[in-house]
């Protein structure tokens, strides 16, 4: 089963998860039955029943496995109607952005689960009901909701932080433009930082107050995930890859992959 507009798109399976098609979108999952395994950002999480999860960035899924009797609905939802549909002048979402990245996967109590489902049930009516004459601000009102009581399950799990504008503004400019794909040539906090108008030291130290890492981690992560996913395409060589990341040579590739993965990029290919 399929609803969808070209804005957002409802599902009853996971098989878009980590593909191409999925990366301009966020997925919303909430799981009715069985269990299923995502890689996310280097690490396994087990989503089961009544968990939700969230994947703010789809590039950074390596794989996803589920149990024959997996049951979900799935929410994808695109960065530009995302940011539309976000509640005014709330900023906790940057808190929860960075927290997601680390964790996509929320365990709710019950009476979560039952407010879980009725936000996903109401955003189904709202995608479905096409001849409604306020169609989209219906739809960004029952998104809006969703959200906020994703802000509110995730403020029970780890707890409420405050983050000002200034700082919440930077940290989005930030991740978006890693999500953009800067790093593939830019790999230095400097430029980061020169591009936000601010100094690296405090980039460094917003990325820590509001995720427990670093510029400098994040900016690696998604390297070192990009790296991974093109190694995987047998028909680029090595020569071409360090080229598209802007590596000054395969040998400085061939060290950055050994210090991060562990392994040359030869024998991460096997």
């Amino acid at each position: 089963m399929a609803i969808m507009n070209e804005d957002v798109i409802l599902k009853d399976t996971l098989e878009q998860l980590g593909s191409e098609a999925a990366n301009r979108y966020i997925a919303h999952v909430y799981c009715y039955g069985g269990t299923c395994e995502v890689c996310f950002n280097d690490n396994r999480f087990l989503m089961e029943e009544g968990d939700c999860m969230i994947i703010v960035s789809n590039k950074l899924v390596e794989s996803v496995v589920s149990s024959e009797d997996f049951r979900s609905k799935v929410i994808y939802i695109a960065d530009s109607f995302l940011e539309m549909c976000s509640p005014e002048g709330n900023n906790y979402y940057v808190k929860g952005t960075m927290s997601l990245f680390l964790n996509p996967v929320m365990k709710l109590t019950s009476e979560e689960r039952e407010m879980c489902r009725a936000d996903f049930e109401e955003v189904e009516r709202r995608l479905r009901h096409t001849s409604h004459h306020f169609y989209q601000e219906v739809l960004m009102s029952a998104i809006r909701t969703l959200f906020l009581d994703f802000y509110e399950f995730h403020v029970r799990i780890y707890g409420y932080v405050d983050v000002p504008v200034q700082g919440a503004q930077i940290l989005s400019r930030f991740f978006s433009m890693l999500e953009s794909g800067a790093y593939r040539t830019q790999r230095e906090v400097a430029y980061y930082a020169s591009a936000l108008c601010v100094v690296p030291k405090y980039l460094s130290e917003l990325c820590m107050k509001f995720s427990g890492f670093s510029a400098n981690y994040w900016i690696k992560r998604f390297t070192v995930q990009e790296i991974k996913r093109l190694l995987k395409d047998k028909s680029l060589t090595i020569v071409q890859i360090a080229d598209m990341l802007n590596f000054s040579s395969p040998s400085y590739l061939n060290r950055y992959v050994h210090k991060n993965l562990g392994v040359s990029p030869m024998n991460y290919r096997r």
